[in-house]
Parts: structure tokens; sequence; C-alpha cells
């Protein structure tokens, strides 16, 4: 049972005619005739009499109306209210951004501040992730990783996979790639964890690949910049990398492995002390997550069944 049909059985008994129903609620007579008829049939009993000249109610007709109205005009009002409440939200939120985040969050970041304009976003990014949150005073953080802190709680957005890119700069100067075995040979591009610790060995699913750095940074843009350059390959997600594999910018090299998963948090003290903007804010970047896992999922099942790709110089 749903609450238009509902709202269609209150106005056919006010009005008296499905024509005037209809007409009230801009919908066709046979709709209105079509869900009633529905109505009645869900509930196991006529709700009208109908004759050539008028409808009227009956018995359990009445003691429907009597029942529902009510309930219907609270839902109504539930949903006004609820509309109102969110139109007035305001006040400052204070969100940690991973380098790069900035970029997957603009639109809806801009949709956000234009849906609720006495929202300010006080926006900082940050390198040293959750651990940001104390220092910074922040309401929530957007990290990945993993989290050793009980102190925190964390929702899981996601699981993310990296994969190997590189520019056409690169490809077209260095040697061929036909194999894992061949990226011993190239110049990578890498990045430094927060501990200041650099790992050599890139885990790709089931294989380990030994590199070399020619650049290592600890600022994922930088890493980026540095591989749309020509500087050599880097492991990116493919949301970072996306408008730049359309543009022919970036390459996938071997797009048939991938990194191990990597899971996506979003990391802040309590919900329960949250301002009602920075819980409205929280559920626009769940609501994005979701968006980008999508996207990333696709592009690795579709690059899993694509057959094994060598790059070769021209």
């Amino acid at each position: 049972m749903h609450i238009n049909d509902l709202e269609l059985f209150i106005a056919v008994a006010k009005l008296g005619s499905f024509s005037k129903a209809a007409e009230s609620l801009d919908t066709r007579r046979a709709l209105v005739s079509r869900r009633i008829a529905d109505l009645e049939k869900h509930l196991g009993a006529p709700l009208f009499i109908r004759t050539t000249r008028a409808m009227s109610l009956t018995p359990n007709g009445e003691q429907f109306l009597e029942q529902v109205e009510p309930l219907v005009n609270q839902l109504r009002n539930a949903a006004h209210v609820m509309r109102n409440d969110q139109a007035e939200v305001q006040g400052r939120v204070r969100i940690g951004l991973i380098p790069f985040t900035d970029r997957l969050l603009d639109k809806y970041i801009a949709e956000f501040v234009t849906k609720y304009p006495n929202v300010q976003l006080d926006i900082f990014m940050v390198n040293g992730g959750y651990k940001e949150l104390a220092r910074l005073g922040l309401d929530f953080v957007l990290d990945t990783g993993t989290l050793d802190d009980s102190g925190f709680i964390a929702k899981k957005l996601g699981t993310l996979n990296l994969k190997l890119f590189a520019s056409p700069l690169y490809i077209d100067k260095a040697a061929d790639i036909h194999d894992v075995t061949d990226l011993e040979h190239h110049s990578f591009i890498g990045s430094r964890s927060i501990n200041g610790m650099v790992d050599t060995k890139l885990k790709m699913g089931d294989q380990t690949i030994e590199v070399k750095y020619n650049i290592i940074t600890n600022e994922l843009n930088s890493l980026y910049s540095f591989c749309l350059a020509g500087a050599g390959i880097s492991m990116l997600p493919y949301s970072i990398a996306a408008e730049a594999i359309a543009s022919g910018k970036l390459v996938s090299v071997l797009p048939e492995i991938e990194s191990t998963p990597i899971d996506t948090f979003l990391v802040y003290p309590s919900r329960k002390h949250m301002t009602a903007a920075a819980k409205l804010f929280a559920d626009t970047i769940v609501d994005m997550a979701t968006s980008l896992i999508e996207t990333e999922t696709g592009y690795y099942k579709d690059a899993k069944n694509d057959t094994k790709t060598e790059l070769k110089k021209a």
C-alpha cells in the first residue's frame, strides 16, 4: 500500500468522483479508477458505492477514511518539516581530505553549498589522514588504508584497487612492456608513507614487483603531475586517472594486473556529537563514495575482461 494510493482515495472520497479527483491531482481519470480498484483488492473490501449519478463511501470506506486521513496528514506534515529543517541547516563543517580527493569531491561540494547556503565548509588538505583529527579539530577525515586507532569511529566507504598508468610521453621513449618482468627496467614515480617509508616492492594482486623510483613524493597531486609529464609509471586509482585516460594523456600499463585492495573510510570522533551540518555533509560523502566505487568497479571488471595488453613504441 503506497501513500499515493491513500491520497487518491481521500481525494475521491472528498470530491465524490474519479474525474474531480483526477483533475485536482493533475492525473488521468482511468489511472485513479485503476488505483482505487487495486486498493480495494488489496484491502479485500469495496470502498465506494458506484452509481451512474454519484459515488459514496461504503461503511468500510467511511471507517478506512477516518483512520487513514489523519495518518496521511501527519506524513505530509513530517515531510514538510524535514524539508524546512534541511533548508535551514547552518554552521561550519571542518573537513580533512587527503590529497586529490578535493578533485573527486568538487561537484558534490558545489551541489552541497548551493543546496545549503548557510553552511560553511572549512576544508583542510591533510597528509596525515585521520591522525590530524584532534590536532586540527576536524569533524571528520576522508582516509584510506589501515586504521589502527580504536579511539575514532570509521565508516567504510568502499574498496579501491590501484593500477599502473603512464603518459604516452614516457611510453614512446621507454623500453617495450610485454609482461610484469619488463617493469624492472622502467622508471617509477613512488609515494612516501606518513612514517617516511618507501616500499620498493609493489604488490599487484598475487605478484610482487621490484621497482626503481626515479622520483619519490609524499603528495598525490605531485605524483599525478609527474606521471602526466612523462617522468615514469605511477600506481593510481582509476578515479584519479579517469579524465587523463579519456583525453589520451595517460594510458593503462598492463591493465590486467592491479594492486591489493585498499579500503577507504570516513573517520570521525563521534557521530553523536556531530552538528546537523556535519552529518549532512558526511552523508554527501557517503553518496559520492557509492558512485565512485561503482565507477571504479566497472573499470576494473572491464580491464580484467580485456585481452592482455602490451605497450610498444610506435
